[in-house]
């Protein structure tokens, strides 16, 4: 009874109000596109980045480091199941200032990313109506990829991704639904669009290119004039692979944010394992499998060129004639085939992951400021759950204006689009996984508590956790090291770093004043955190 009355005072409640209704199949699915969403454009984009290597090795050796940082989260879901599971593990295994700081970074560069991705939302449609527009050589469909690719077409359908994402995520019954069935159409889809590209040559594209520009030797055009400015291939493609590991780190990410909601999650071990572990498997198979037939397609050195002239805006008549659909390949699959269908097809593959992973987004997101509610550092109302929706509510709204205003942002503020949030991404997690790392040693008493017997095992008297957490932190600040400062993968910049010292004081700012605020309340901070919040 009297431990009862200690967790009564300690936490707003004795139970979060939310239901595990979630599916390990939903998770996986949710991790999929959020992963993989907006991906398959960069990826083409940047193959110039480390130009001629094995792409498919270089996804290999990247992926090995990924999984270990994967482990480390299915550990954190598994031992502490709670809305905002890998926040609450953060904040217990070393100090929870360090948890806190830790995670409001990554909410801030969350939320940015919901603003930005919704509102490059139109940029998709831009794609798909210039295509065919250019196709068709009709003026309706330019003008209507003219509008999505415009200031007030993509402040429009951004906000209205986000509107529609929210509603979506209000039901959270349905929403795991939707997240289920886009997930099995995006796979679908993918699976066709493979099988399509493993039929298209890249002469085909070179004869239908110079037809479709009305330039001899189009094809042959775009490569040398890249080369000519300054674009050189590797010598060795396999043994330059290790050049592809910043650029592929970053595809990887995001893959921890079903931790988040494992509070809600029904058979966790399972759900954790299929959303976190074998969700990353099948992300390396996606890339892989994506890069090398897009490659095998169109060629590796035309599509390398391509995207080099378009992120180093080299002048160039046969891209400067089809700049309005930009790296978008199913484009090149269009003019090379003639097949519509197959078009659109190749558009949902793409697009829907990109779409459908928004809810999950805003889902990941309140459940962050669920949990730190429950740990008293963000106000209580943020933990309101409706009864009937079984949802935050007013987090959720909240999430909705913070994302509608990030689009507006982008839109109007050029001051943000310069401010890249990369380097939160890879600050957290390898301060999450030196965290795990010295869990055992700083906070004996709570590992042996939480994590389950079959992972506190050892190698050399140190558990296991500590081996792959040293190991990812050293992966982590070796590929910080190397991409800091590029300017594509992570342009550090004054408004960068003045934009991380703001975010990173302001965490701090507001964990030092919860802590004032709840020791005038009688409780003491330390006590929240000796302990996993009730289910």
């Amino acid at each position: 009874m009297a431990e009862t009355d200690k967790k009564k005072s300690v936490f707003l409640r004795e139970s979060s109000g939310l239901v595990r209704e979630v599916s390990p199949w939903s998770s996986m699915m949710a991790t999929f596109g959020l992963v993989t969403g907006g991906v398959p454009i960069l990826i083409i984009s940047w193959l110039w980045l480390a130009p001629g290597i094995d792409w498919p090795v270089s996804y290999l050796i990247t992926l090995v480091p990924t999984l270990s940082m994967a482990f480390l989260f299915y550990v954190a879901g598994v031992s502490m199941p709670r809305s905002g599971g890998d926040y609450v593990f953060n904040s217990r295994a070393i100090h929870p200032a360090v948890g806190f700081i830790n995670y409001f970074g990554l909410f801030i560069a969350f939320a940015l990313s919901l603003g930005l991705y919704s509102y490059l939302g139109a940029r998709w449609f831009a794609y798909l109506f210039s295509g065919l527009g250019m196709y068709y050589g009709s003026s309706s469909l330019l003008s209507l990829g003219s509008f999505f690719s415009g200031t007030v077409g993509s402040v429009m359908t951004g906000i209205a991704i986000v509107a529609i994402s929210t509603v979506i995520s209000f039901y959270t019954k349905a929403l795991w639904k939707f997240i289920l069935l886009s997930g099995a159409l995006s796979l679908i889809t993918t699976f066709i669009m493979f099988a399509f590209l493993t039929t298209i040559h890249p002469a085909q594209l070179a004869s239908s290119l110079s037809s479709f520009t009305g330039i001899h030797g189009a094809y042959k055009e775009v490569i040398t004039n890249a080369e000519s400015n300054g674009l050189s291939f590797v010598p060795n493609p396999i043994l330059s692979a290790f050049l592809g590991i910043p650029v592929i780190w970053y595809f990887y990410t995001w893959y921890n944010l079903p931790a988040s909601w494992s509070g809600e999650m029904k058979s966790v071990k399972k759900n954790v394992l299929y959303s976190v572990i074998i969700a990353i498997v099948l992300i390396g198979a996606y890339y892989i499998l994506f890069t090398q037939l897009n490659l095998d397609a169109f060629g590796e050195r035309f599509l390398t060129s391509w995207g080099y002239i378009s992120c180093n805006g080299v002048s160039d008549p046969v891209y400067s004639s089809l700049s309005s659909i930009s790296t978008f390949t199913p484009f090149f699959a269009l003019i090379s085939t003639g097949n519509v269908a197959m078009y659109f097809v190749m558009f949902i593959a793409l697009w829907l992951p990109n779409f459908y992973s928004n809810p999950p987004l805003i889902i990941a997101l309140t459940r962050y400021m669920f949990a730190w509610s429950f740990d008293r550092i963000f106000p209580e109302w943020f933990a309101n759950v409706n009864s009937r929706l079984h949802v935050p509510v007013n987090s959720t709204a909240l999430v909705a204006v913070l994302g509608m205003i990030g689009v507006a942002m982008y839109a109007f503020v050029p001051f943000i689009s310069i401010v890249d949030v990369t380097v939160i991404f890879e600050v957290s997690y390898a301060v999450f996984a030196l965290s795990i790392a010295l869990m055992p040693f700083l906070k004996r008493s709570l590992y042996e508590g939480s994590v389950p017997a079959s992972i506190r095992r050892k190698v050399l008297g140190v558990p296991v956790v500590s081996w792959l957490g040293i190991l990812t932190f050293g992966f982590l600040m070796y590929a910080l090291a190397i991409t800091w400062g590029n300017p594509i993968l992570l342009p550090i910049n004054t408004p960068t770093i003045a934009s991380l010292a703001a975010i990173y004081t302001a965490g701090a700012l507001i964990y030092v004043g919860s802590y004032l605020s709840t020791k005038k309340k009688g409780i003491e901070p330390q006590l929240i955190f000796k302990e996993i919040p009730p289910e």
